[in-house]
């Protein structure tokens, strides 16, 4: 099906380059403290970094492939900044369940955190329509106690999701495109609504101000996630901010070079919302 609108049309989803480069002064200026409408939780987010770094010190990964783990920090899809607050992320809240969407590299942080640190308590669901990659990143073993569902989010049952309580976490790593019935609109429409008070979200691929890097754009990714975000916390009681991971490495980077140095070797971007 080909549209009536080019990209770069002003009907069309898909930047004008032209446009972009027009206003990149201001898209991509000086950054503020602050969003209008969104609650930051500054306070919140710095005293949950307190309690984050007390575990930096455990990190047990190594940076290139070994034998003795799954992850490794030099992977080309979830590097050290992400890697490191997910694990401290998963050691602070204890979680007994972890439903991921879009599944790899992370997948691997998680089995390898729930052997050393949980004695592989945590119950781990991966939704992944395409497992190739994470199927040739685990162990055969994992198979037997993991559970995969290799389809589409969208046609995954709401219930799947009722099974998250208090300080599990929903992890998600979309296509980051909301179009149409895609999973990102299943995400923020059908499933964040329905969360039990309690659970934590983690959100790939999100950087503040809920902009995407320059270079990204340029190259052509016109990605929306980051937009429809803002939008949903806008104005939102029931989701509050508790880790902004560039938020924090921007305005606060003395303290990460300090008390947690190696995320600074890659950034990322991630957010962590906790449902009310």
């Amino acid at each position: 099906m080909v549209g009536p609108f080019h990209p770069g049309h002003f009907y069309s989803p898909i930047p004008n380059p032209s446009e972009v480069e027009k206003d990149q002064d201001v898209i991509w200026g000086a950054l503020s403290h602050e969003v209008e409408g969104v609650d930051l939780n500054r306070e919140g987010q710095l005293d949950l970094f307190e309690k984050l770094k007390g575990f930096y010190s455990d990190l047990p990964f190594p940076e290139t492939k070994s034998k003795d783990f799954r992850y490794y920090y030099e992977n080309p899809a979830y590097s050290y900044s992400d890697a490191i607050i997910l694990f401290c992320m998963m050691r602070q809240v204890q979680p007994r369940r972890i439903i991921e969407v879009g599944s790899g590299f992370s997948s691997c942080l998680m089995l390898d955190a729930n052997d050393l640190f949980f004695q592989g308590k945590v119950e781990l669901s991966f939704i992944e329509p395409y497992p190739q990659l994470l199927f040739s990143l685990i162990r055969n073993e994992d198979k037997d106690r993991i559970k995969v569902i290799p389809t589409r989010l969208q046609d995954v049952e709401l219930s799947e999701f009722d099974r998250l309580e208090e300080n599990d976490i929903l992890f998600i790593d979309s296509t980051h495109v909301s179009k149409i019935n895609s999973d990102v609109n299943y995400i923020f429409f059908k499933i964040l609504p329905r969360l039990k008070k309690g659970v934590y979200i983690h959100i790939h691929d999100i950087f503040y101000p809920f902009e995407y890097p320059k270079h990204w754009v340029y190259e052509g990714r016109a990605w929306n996630e980051d937009y429809i975000l803002r939008a949903f916390l806008q104005y939102n009681h029931a989701f509050k901010i508790v880790f902004f991971s560039t938020y924090l490495e921007h305005f606060y980077v003395d303290a990460f070079e300090k008390h947690m140095p190696l995320c600074l070797k890659n950034r990322g971007g991630c957010i962590w919302l906790q449902k009310q």
